[in-house]
Formats: C-alpha cells, structure tokens, sequence
C-alpha cells in the first residue's frame, strides 16, 4: 500500500529588514519571567492616543479656541502676519498671485525674496481663514501632528501602542516646539512636527523597498521644503540620511547583498532629488536671487574668514542652555506673563524668547536601554543625539570647525536650530526606555530588577543632590567662577531675578526623578499594573512640559493685545489720514520716526503696509542689498548723514512721529492721538524726468549720491554708460501721471519735451520689464538700486510689468513633478494592497509585501 503523500508547506518567507525588532529578548514572555495575561500591555485602544493629543492641544491653546486670543509671536507681529494678510487679500481681490511686494524697503519680490510658507498645502488649505484666525489653527495643528506622526513613527520601529503613545505625546508636548509660539517662528514647528513623519517615510521605504514607498519619501520631502524654513529642512535631511545609511548597513550585514544596499541607496537618493525638484518654486527662485540681489549675500556666499564663522556660530547654546535641557528653569527666559518677568535671562546670547527643553521623563528612562543588553539602534539614536547637541553649541567646542567644512553649514546662522534632531533622539531612546521600565519591573530576571533599580533610584539621588547644592547656592557659585566667569551686570541681576524659578525646577525636576522610582518599585511589588505605571508616567511627561509650555502661549497672547501691536488689528486715525491722501492720488512712502527717538524704540515695523502704506524702511530678512546700503539699514542711519536728503530721494513726503520733534522745514500734516504727522517739502515725486546721467561705480556710489553735492532731481547715476543709440537732453519738462500701480504691473502717461529718462523710484531687480507705447525697452538700474527708463519726446505710455523666468520655469518644474509622484505613490500603493488582498484570499499565509513587519505586540 503506498504511503500517504504529504502535502508540501512552502517555507516561509524572509523576515523583511527592520530596526532590532527581532526576538527582543528584554521582552517578558521571551527572554524574562512570563506575564499574567491581564498585564499584557494589549488593549490600548487605537482612539486613545489622537483623543489625549487633541486634548492636550485644547488645553495648552484654550484661550485661542475658546476666547478669542490670538497666537501672533514676536517675529509674526513683526513681518510675517504682514506677508500673509497681504498675499491672502491680493488672492481674494485680485485673483491673481503676487509677485511684487512695494511696500517694504522700496519693493522686493515676493517669491525670490520668501515671504513665508506661501506654498505650502496646510496653508493653502487654511486660506479661507482670516489671518489670525489661520495663524493660530494652524500652529494648533501642527503641534497635534507631532504627537500623531511622532507615534506612528515609533509604531513603525517596534516600539507597542502604550510606549508609542507616551512618545508621541512628550514629542508634541515637547518647548522645543510649542515654546516656538512666542517667537513666531512657525516655520520651525513645521518643520519639527513633520520631523517624525520624515523618519516614518525613510523606514518605510527601505523596509518596504517599492517604488511607491519612495515616491512617498519624495513627496514628504518637498513638503518639508514648502514650509520655507530650508534651514530646518537641511538639518532634517542630515538626519534622515544618516539614518537611512545605517539601516542599510544593518541590511547589509543580514543579506551581504552589496547588489541590494546598492539599489536602495541609489532610490533613497533619487527620492531625495525628486522631491527637492518638486519644490524648485520654493528652492529655485531664492537661491537665484541669494547669489545676487539679497543682502545676506555678504554674511553667506561672499563671507570669509573670522567673520563668516561668527555668523554661522551666532546664537548658538552655550553651557548655560544645555543645563536647561536637563532643567528648563536654568537660564530663564524673555517671555513675560502676567505671573512672571520677561527679564530673567543670564545667557549668553542677546535674549531667549523660547526653550530648548524636551522633558526630563524621557530624559530619565532613556538609559535604560543601555543597561545589559544594547542594540545598534539605540546606538544609533545616541549618536545622533550626542551629534546634535555638538552642532548646537556652536563655537562653544572647537569641533564646530569641522561642522563648518560641510557644504551649506556657512550659508546659516542660529545651530541651535537642530535641536529637534536631539529631541526626536531622545523621544526614540525613552519610548524603548519607558518598554523596559515596565518589562523590567513586571517579569525581568533578577539582573534587570537589579539594574533597572540601581539606576533610577541613583538618578533620583543625583537629582535630589542637584537640588540641594541648587538651594544652598553652591552649584550656582561654581557655575559663576568655572563656567561661566566675567557676568555682565545686566545678566548678574537677571541670574538673580531667575533664582527662585531656578531653584524650584530642580527640586520639581527631583520630585519627578523620585516619583518615578517610586511607580517602578510599585511595579516591581506587583501593586501597580500596566495601566497605572503608563497613567502616572504620561501624566508626569504631560505635567512636566505643560508647567513650561504655558507660559510662552501666553506670553504669546499678552503681547498681541500690547498698546504698540494695536494698529496690527484696527488702523488708528494715522492710517486713515495717510489712506485718504492715497485715495486723492498722492503716491508716497512713509518713515515712522518711532524705532528712531531715544527712549521709544518699537516692535512694530511694519504697521504701515499691514494698511497697504508704503513706507521707507520696515522689517524683512532678506530685503534687496543695495536698497538695504542706500538707507542705512533697518533703522535708517543714512538719514540723517545724508541730512535727510535720502528722505528726497525715496519719495518719503510723510514722516511718523510718536511724539513732538523737531524737524525743521517739515510742516504738521496732521495731529492725531499722540502721534503727530510731518510732510516733506522737498520730496521728490515717486517718477520723475532727468536729462543728464553720471557714471558712478557702485563702489562709492551711496556716498556720492545722499552725501555729497549730486543733484539727483536732474541727474542720474548709472554704472555704465547709456547704451548706444541712446541720447538725452537737460532739463526735460513734461507731465508724469499714474495711470496703474498695482504689486504685479505699473502704467504710467508721461510727456517730454526733448529725450529724456524716466526715473522710478521703486527698487530694480531684473524680473521688471518695461514696454514703452507697447514697444519692449530695457530698463536701467539708477541712482545704485532704482530704475530709469529711456523716453523720446512726445506722449508716452509707459507700462512695467513683472515676469520672473525662473520662478515661472520652477513652478512648472514643481506642478509636473508633483502630479508624478503622486500617481506613482498612489497608484503604487493601490496596486500593493490589492496583490496584498489577492494573496490573504489565496490563503498563501505569507504577509503582502507592504506589510509591517516584527509587530509583536500591540
């Protein structure tokens, strides 16, 4: 009789590669005593974690949601609430994008110049929203992605939905982050929020190794790009790329398959190309515009030597802001509430409007991971930690010298910036942490107890230490005479005035430590069971980041309803005057005199465009150089050397005062509340005739034009001769009427009696070109930073209108990208789930390629 045949079972498949998930021995139930099936950590709800984030989100930003508060920072107030109410209502009434902004320093471009995160999507998707309004949702949104794509992110590493959920939350709750609301730095927390997500990406996409999870990876990379901050974009880049080559060095070692690691190197770098040329509209135009026109041409490209290395190293963290990390109440802030001054910063830096502080929870579970059984990605982690922090202290260490060799470094100030990097490090290290806080406690064998023990009560006693030598005054007193000798004065009486908040966050920073040992020796005894050991943890991470986050949201507040920011959300009789002159037809700018006279100063430079003003000066980054070198800079210097003939000059025929000055010659235009207005009798109109030019190097030509004898209402200064064929006569009389001044295109009727140049008083810049009775014309670049436009006699209408090759060019280049990674990445992950489908239902058994794998627990 024959045997029976046996059917054959095909061998399963290999385990695709991912980060140290198999066979975790520090796992009860595998290496350890076998858990009650009660304390299995298996019935978090999946609801859970969302609902606590949004929670939280509603409580940190209650006064906005529910009582009307705004969450406009200083940096905000200062520009880019401007920039944003400006481009949202050219938008709406125009119906076209804008491409010019005439009313800061003489004009600049709205794209090449950035004028914040104009393209990108949560924006855009918020753009119904009054600018407030979309201003705080969507800083309240992108705090709540941080905990959301900060546990998917841990999810996709191993970690179970009660650790993922604990790091989520301290991630999102994190000051690096939400303390970022003071300064108005938006950008940053975009960029922070979307931190994680890029991680998830990059795993996601070497682990699943198809062609739409790369395309995925490259449509979140030019998301990230599209917040504007590139700077937070590099880091981040830094970030993802050092991870993706130890996951393929981990790959390697599994398969020894050079072939493999070849291809995935070669699709993670293609990802990346593709998704920085899908944002070329948000890359292209500034670099273009950084090697030429911008001021900051000089502090990046140009710059050298001693100088150039003190810019990049500029606001870096020095000793006093890392010790903050440990206690956020060290180095105090400049965030004033009303149960705190905003004058208890001793740093070293100029101010501190924001923390760097993520935590002490984590900060304290996080060594765990390294007691008795380690694993290459926790040393992967602490590496990147230890990297980010070296690179945030700046010149503090001299290995920034060798940060300074990598392309890009010198073109950025500000290293503490990628302190984010350490953050998510961190939240990645105490998440596994906090897993072997509660294995370790629960069925660990008697080395794990005895570790685990050993080091959180020996952290509780060098916290408790801390703040005793704190309280005492002795750790303060070596700090002064090793760390940080030679105090000014200023920030001797500021370190005073932070003592008793210094003080306290030790002894809380010891409560938690000990707090902490406490639950796990609760565990330990069998007293307290998962639940309870994850509630007391998450409610101290919760209460920890919330006692320090408070206080900048609001400050945030307080100050959008200060005195000098209230014409930032109703305009003031001066407004309405100087809108009146505008709709009789005058054309003009606007000095506000206030940021000038001692003893007045101002936040609030740009008060006047928010109300469609131009005005001579204002605030903005990245303004064009040459204008910047005409006036003087911000606060105008070349005003009064030139004795105030630059006033002339830039059309200025209003000046702002806040209070009486003298000004002679300058007669009362109107009297307001407080604030008085002046008229310039002598300014020049905003187009005007010459007929005669100099040649003047751009070398001395600021100098030769304000400072000295030039009649700049008769003669214009050019570089370089007139082109040939080109001839003009003195004295020119004739008409200059307005016809159109809109951002995007001006038009002009101007008649001559003989050739003559038609000087504009509006920045050059090569993306304006004129037409002259519809004839092409060039345009000259005048007086070092205006235009000119040659006219012959007669009647002439003059149009200019603005047409960047570049940025049209980018924002095809991005469009057609885009669209194609995105059916790629869509259709992609169709495709997969439905072979995915088709194998469960062939019943096969094995996972669909996509799958997560290593998802041990929940």
């Amino acid at each position: 009789m024959a045997a029976p045949t046996r059917r054959s079972t095909p061998p399963p498949p290999p385990r695709r590669s991912t980060p140290d998930r198999p066979d975790r021995p520090d796992r009860p139930g595998r290496g350890g005593r076998p858990l009650a099936p009660a304390d299995r950590p298996e019935r978090l709800p999946r609801w859970l974690p969302p609902a606590v984030y949004a929670l939280m989100a509603l409580l940190l930003f209650r006064e906005f949601i529910f009582g009307g508060a705004n969450l406009l920072g200083m940096d905000t107030l200062a520009l880019a609430y401007f920039a944003r109410d400006f481009y949202t209502g050219f938008v709406r009434h125009f119906h076209q994008f804008p491409l010019w902004d005439p009313y800061l320093y003489g004009g600049l471009p709205f794209v090449e110049a950035t004028h914040g995160d104009i393209f990108y999507p949560p924006s855009l998707a918020l753009f119904f929203l009054s600018a407030t309004a979309m201003w705080g949702w969507k800083i309240i949104l992108h705090v709540f992605l941080a905990g959301i794509f900060g546990y998917m992110w841990l999810r996709e590493i191993g970690a179970r939905r009660t650790s993922a959920f604990l790091g989520g939350l301290v991630y999102m709750m994190g000051a690096e982050i939400v303390s970022l609301v003071y300064p108005g730095a938006d950008a940053k927390i975009f960029v922070s929020a979307l931190a994680p997500l890029a991680f998830w990406l990059t795993e996601r996409a070497l682990a699943r190794r198809g062609i739409a999870d790369f395309a995925w990876l490259a449509l979140g990379i030019a998301l990230l790009m599209f917040t504007s901050h590139l700077q937070l974009v590099y880091f981040l880049v830094w970030g993802i790329s050092l991870y993706a080559f130890f996951r393929l060095w981990q790959l390697w070692r599994e398969s020894r398959s050079a072939g493999l690691v070849a291809r995935l190197l070669g699709m993670f770098a293609l990802a990346g190309i593709l998704g920085v040329g899908a944002s070329a509209v948000q890359l292209l135009p500034p670099y273009d515009y950084l090697k030429t026109y911008s001021r900051r041409t000089e502090t990046t490209l140009k710059a050298k030597g001693p100088e150039a290395y003190a810019y990049s190293t500029s606001w870096s963290m020095h000793p006093e802001e890392v010790m903050s990390l440990l206690v956020p109440d060290f180095v105090g802030d400049n965030a004033p509430t009303e149960v705190k001054s905003g004058a208890t910063y001793w740093g070293r830096n100029a101010l501190k409007f924001n923390l760097e502080y993520a935590g002490i929870v984590l900060l304290l579970l996080a060594p765990l991971v390294f007691l008795r059984r380690r694993r290459p990605r926790d040393w992967f982690f602490l590496g990147l930690g230890v990297l980010s922090l070296l690179y945030a202290v700046g010149a503090t260490t001299p290995l920034f010298h060798l940060f300074y060799l990598i392309p890009g470094v010198k073109l950025f100030r500000a290293p503490s910036l990628i302190i984010f990097l350490y953050a998510i490090s961190l939240v990645t290290l105490g998440t596994f942490g906090f897993e072997r806080y509660l294995d370790w406690g629960r069925g660990g064998d008697a080395g794990d107890r005895r570790a685990a023990r050993l080091y959180l009560w020996g952290a509780a006693g060098v916290m408790v230490l801390l703040a005793l030598l704190a309280q005492s005054g002795a750790l303060l007193s070596l700090w002064q005479s090793v760390v940080y000798t030679g105090m000014t004065p200023d920030r001797v009486q500021a370190f005073e005035g932070n003592l008793p908040a210094l003080q306290a966050g030790f002894w809380i920073a010891a409560f938690l430590a000990v707090v902490l040992a406490g639950a796990w020796e609760a565990i330990a005894a069998g007293v307290m069971g998962w639940r309870g050991a994850l509630a007391t943890v998450v409610v101290l991470g919760a209460l920890d980041l919330y006692r320090v986050d408070r206080p900048f949201i609001r400050a945030t507040e307080l100050v959008d309803g200060a005195p000098e920011f209230a014409t930032v959300f109703q305009p003031n009789d001066v407004v309405r005057f100087l809108q009146g002159r505008q709709a009789a037809g005058e054309v003009f700018r606007v000095l506000d005199l206030g940021p000038l006279l001692p003893g007045v100063g101002g936040n609030n430079l740009n008060w006047l465009p928010l109300w469609g003003i131009e005005q001579l000066a204002g605030h903005h980054p990245n303004e064009l150089g040459r204008y910047r070198d005409l006036i003087g800079g911000e606060m105008p210097a070349n005003l009064f050397s030139s004795k105030m003939r630059l006033l002339d000059l830039t059309n200025t025929v209003y000046l702002v005062a806040p209070q009486p000055a003298q000004v002679p010659g300058y007669a009362v235009a109107f009297q307001g509340a407080g604030v008085t207005v002046y008229r310039n009798p002598t300014a020049l109109p905003r187009a005007f005739l010459v007929g005669q030019v100099e040649v003047v190097p751009d070398s001395g030509a600021v100098e030769h034009i304000l400072m000295g004898p030039f009649d700049f209402s008769r003669v214009a200064a050019l570089p370089a001769p007139l082109p040939a064929g080109v001839a003009i006569q003195p004295d020119p009389k004739g008409q200059v009427t307005w016809t159109t001044r809109g951002a995007n295109e001006l038009a002009l009727s101007v008649t001559t009696d003989r050739p003559a140049l038609l000087v504009v008083t509006d920045n050059y810049f090569n993306a304006w070109h004129a037409e002259v009775d519809g004839r092409p014309t060039p345009i000259l670049r005048a007086d070092y930073t205006f235009r000119a436009i040659p006219l012959g006699t007669g009647t002439h209408r003059v149009r200019m209108y603005y047409q960047s090759g570049v940025v049209s060019r980018s924002a095809t280049a991005s469009s057609v990208l885009l669209a194609l990674l995105a059916l790629v990445a869509m259709g992609g992950t169709l495709l997969q789930r439905r072979r995915g489908a088709a194998g469960a239902s062939g019943g096969e058994g094995t996972p669909a390629p996509g799958g997560k794998s290593g998802d041990t627990s929940a």
